[in-house]
C-alpha cells in the first residue's frame, strides 16, 4: 500500500484488517508498529522539501520519531506513547521469550474518550491478547485522527476534512 498515495479511508481500512482480524497480542503490536511507522514516514515526507533526501536511505523507527518530534510534528504525548511502542516492539525483537505487560500497554494511552476507557477495562480483564489488541487500535486511531487534522490544516488533501474515522469508533464496536 503507499502511504503516501492513499485516502484516509484506504488508511482507516488497512489498519482495522490489520489490527482486529489477529488475536494474538503479537500480531496487533507488530502491525501497529509497522502502520504507525508508515504514518509517521508520510507525517515527515509531507513537511520536507526533499523527502528523497532523508528517506533514500534506511532510517529507524527512534530517528524518525525523534525528527517528527524536532519538526514539531509530535505533541510530547504521542511522543512518549510512540517511544513505549518501539520499546515494546524491541522487546519483541530481541527477547524470545517476552511478554507485554498490562503496565506496559497503559503506556500507549493518552488522550482517551471513557468509553475507549471502559472498552481497555473490559479487553484487560479477557487477558493481554485483547488488550494489547484495542489498546494499538486506539493508538493507530488517534494518530490517524491527528495524521487527518494536521493534513486539512496544511490543504495537503481535498477529502480529509469529510472523513470519518472507524478506529477509536470500536469502543462501541467491541462486545464485552
Amino acid at each position: 500500500m503507499g502511504y503516501l498515495t492513499a485516502s484516509f479511508e484506504d488508511l482507516d481500512q488497512h489498519a482495522m484488517e490489520q489490527l482486529v482480524i489477529e488475536t494474538n497480542e503479537l500480531s496487533p503490536i507488530l502491525r501497529g508498529h509497522i502502520f504507525i511507522e508508515k504514518t509517521l514516514e508520510t507525517l515527515i515526507s509531507r513537511n520536507l522539501e526533499i523527502p528523497q533526501a532523508f528517506f533514500s536511505r534506511n532510517r529507524g523507527f527512534d530517528l524518525k520519531l525523534d525528527l517528527a518530534r524536532a519538526m514539531g510534528l509530535l505533541s510530547e504525548a504521542y511522543y512518549l506513547s510512540l517511544k513505549a511502542l518501539n520499546s515494546i516492539r524491541n522487546s519483541y525483537s530481541h527477547q524470545a521469550a517476552y511478554k507485554v505487560s498490562f503496565e506496559e500497554l497503559n503506556s500507549l494511552k493518552f488522550g482517551w474518550e471513557p468509553i475507549q476507557k471502559e472498552a481497555y477495562a473490559k479487553a484487560c480483564q479477557k487477558g493481554i491478547d485483547e488488550a494489547a489488541r484495542v489498546a494499538m487500535i486506539f493508538l493507530c486511531g488517534r494518530l490517524l485522527t491527528w495524521l487527518a487534522a494536521q493534513m486539512h490544516n496544511n490543504r495537503n488533501s481535498g477529502s480529509i476534512s469529510r472523513c470519518r474515522y472507524k478506529l477509536p469508533a470500536i469502543a462501541g464496536f467491541v462486545k464485552y
